[in-house]
């Protein structure tokens, strides 16, 4: 008994020993913001959180390809998270902090104001937290997005001039995801500019109360009925939407006259442009540059130890978003089966064969690249 006693005693010793020591260390670091320094790894053994929904979601997978391609690389370990709803939502960033992840990184978030409790509360234990294609809101380090008004108004344009801004406009967007309507709104507000354009209806999607994929093909469906020649072009916020929506017009038998916009880029998308479907335009969305720019700003913080503005940190200040643009996709340049998805954004520059550079990394599965879709 007593010897157990002493193994007690001597356990409980070294906890608090151990404890003082990591307080000791967290105080070395400068806290930039109202939280405390995010804990920092010199040694690089950090633990990733990752956080999305919809797995089948191809923005997702192409994060997700990128992400684990880069923990690999940096030798990080990563746990990746699926949620199903809000509740489960919170349940798993909880259960991310009691699990002591380093740093937390989402992905298109919903309703990011709801989650500011959660934030506080991984800031508050030393865990970075950053965004990808998520609102900002106070303890969020950095966000990596696209300027999606910019992306909106590019789209919109090389849609109205090949049209001759005659166009009678139904949208599909989603109002609990803030990049969702910059998108939309901004193509909505330019075409509302044009007398010979104009915006039929518009329907967020948010709203529904069942499969958002069958919500799209009905909306599309109720469109052509209601409005006939009037309609055509349907707007929508992501491809993920577009692609029903132009099921929905070749089952309706009018594939050739209305065309479907969306956002986000990837083999499905590409291939219903290549195949000549009403998807006919997509603004491509660079999430492999999203997810490094991410990480990048984690090796800064939590491995050099930087703060936000310090010289060589990625970000100049707390909360920075890191705009990255895409580009327009329609079929005179739709990306081909086979292509790495790096050369598709020309992140190869001026030097394509540095094998330092990040876009050459090969780690995993390696980079994604182009396939010929198949449902």
């Amino acid at each position: 008994m007593k010897t157990t006693k002493r193994l007690v005693a001597i356990l409980l010793s070294l906890v608090m020993l151990l404890g003082v020591a990591a307080v000791a260390t967290a105080e070395e670091y400068e806290a930039f913001d109202n939280y405390p320094h995010p804990i920092v790894k010199p040694d690089g053994d950090l633990t990733i959180g990752f956080i999305s929904d919809k797995p089948e979601f191809e923005s997702i997978q192409r994060i997700l390809q990128q992400l684990r391609l880069e923990c690999i690389h940096r030798g990080w370990n990563l746990v990746e998270v699926v949620y199903e709803n809000e509740q489960d939502l919170r349940d798993k960033i909880q259960n991310l902090i009691n699990q002591e992840v380093d740093a937390i990184v989402t992905f298109s978030l919903t309703n990011m104001d709801s989650k500011q409790d959660l934030v506080a509360q991984a800031r508050a234990a030393g865990i970075g937290w950053y965004n990808t294609d998520t609102q900002v809101v106070d303890g969020v380090i950095s966000n990596s997005a696209m300027p999606d008004g910019l992306a909106g108004a590019a789209l919109m344009y090389a849609i109205g001039e090949e049209h001759q801004w005659k166009q009678g406009l139904a949208v599909i967007t989603k109002k609990s995801i803030q990049v969702h309507y910059e998108r939309t709104d901004v193509m909505t507000a330019i075409a509302n500019c044009y007398s010979t354009s104009s915006v039929l209806s518009e329907q967020d999607i948010a709203a529904v109360t069942y499969d958002e994929l069958q919500a799209a093909n009905d909306f599309a469906k109720t469109w052509v009925t209601q409005y006939g020649d009037q309609l055509t072009g349907i707007i929508t916020s992501t491809d993920y939407f577009g692609c029903p929506v132009a099921e929905a017009l070749q089952q309706a038998g009018i594939g050739d006259e209305v065309w479907v916009s969306g956002f986000d880029g990837g083999s499905q998308a590409w291939s219903y442009i290549r195949n000549n479907t009403p998807l006919r335009y997509s603004y491509a969305v660079p999430d492999e540059l999203f997810i490094h720019m991410a990480l990048e700003v984690i090796d800064d913080i939590q491995v050099e130890g930087m703060n936000p503005g310090d010289e060589g940190c990625t970000i100049d200040h707390v909360g920075e978003i890191m705009y990255c643009e895409g580009i327009v996709v329609d079929r005179s340049n739709c990306p081909a089966v086979g292509t790495n998805i790096h050369a598709v954004f020309d992140y190869y520059g001026g030097d394509p064969d540095d094998q330092d550079a990040w876009y050459n990394w090969n780690d995993g599965d390696g980079a994604y690249i182009v396939t010929d879709y198949a449902d």
